[in-house]
């Protein structure tokens, strides 16, 4: 294949394994599970193996979570948060991940990668590098935990119990990541829960009240400690809208030995995010 050329199919990684093919044709998008066992892991919340194959005008908004072409997602590959990686079945080489943490500028966010660990999560960076200035922003994160989750019942915010900052970054364990163990759990961003792209997100954003309204019937849908989630979700709703913050929905996948119908969600993640302009 040309390498300037357009991709126009990856094979969908889930956990590090196998599990789908995601491909575009001149009119749509398109996701095949590889497997017709409704037991596997879900790529999404609103793409579940009960149904085999799904297609819609736009990229799935789980897939378009950074980008909206299939080429920048195959370049991302080993750079995402949560359980997808990505391949060029064509050319199915995937890039070393970042040993060092690269430069940053103000705001932005980069992932770096232990090179031990299990064999699953090879393909994933096992720590999250902020620039410095993420710092007063986390040192915030810490206090409202403590204020609202004193007894840590939250998924939320367990990551900044273990940040450590030097002169140079920011870091900490991935938050999908429980310290001490190897189990993988699931990310999606809010707005891919909602099935709407970044920029309709975005503009939903700016209005407070909506916004508000529309965050908490997330909770009410998909969280097991709702009061407790409204309550951080107050106190961060002002950085979540001007994009100093970005939430994600947190689910435990499920397998086939839990045989359990559907991931069970624990609830709300947040993480720096680049200020919206």
């Amino acid at each position: 294949m040309n390498t300037s050329a357009p991709i126009q199919l990856l094979q969908v990684f889930n956990g590090g394994k196998p599990c789908g093919w995601l491909g575009q044709t001149p009119t749509s998008y398109w996701f095949h599970y590889s497997s017709n066992n409704p037991q596997q892991h879900w790529v999404s919340l609103l793409m579940p193996p009960t149904s085999n194959f799904y297609q819609q005008p736009e990229l799935f908004p789980v897939f378009g979570q950074h980008t909206d072409r299939l080429n920048q997602l195959h370049l991302l590959n080993g750079t995402q948060l949560g359980a997808l990686s990505f391949a060029n079945p064509d050319n199915p080489v995937v890039t070393p991940p970042l040993r060092t943490p690269p430069l940053l500028h103000a705001g932005q966010t980069a992932l770096i990668a232990n090179p031990g660990g299990f064999q699953v999560r090879r393909p994933f960076a096992d720590t999250l590098v902020h620039h410095p200035s993420c710092w007063p922003m986390v040192q915030h994160l810490q206090l409202s935990k403590k204020q609202i989750d004193p007894s840590n019942r939250l998924h939320a915010l367990r990551w900044t119990q273990h940040v450590q900052h030097t002169h140079d970054w920011v870091q900490h364990p991935r938050p999908d990541l429980q310290p001490h163990q190897h189990q993988l759990y699931g990310f999606e961003a809010i707005h891919s829960v909602l099935n709407i792209n970044l920029t309709q997100f975005n503009t939903l954003a700016k209005n407070r009240s909506k916004f508000a309204q529309v965050l908490q019937e997330v909770v009410r849908t998909f969280c097991k400690n709702p009061s407790a989630e409204m309550a951080l979700l107050a106190l961060l709703l002002r950085h979540l809208q001007l994009g100093y913050l970005n939430a994600y929905l947190v689910y435990e996948q499920a397998t086939t030995q839990t045989a359990k119908q559907q991931p069970r969600v624990l609830g709300l993640e947040y993480l720096p995010g680049t200020p919206l302009p």
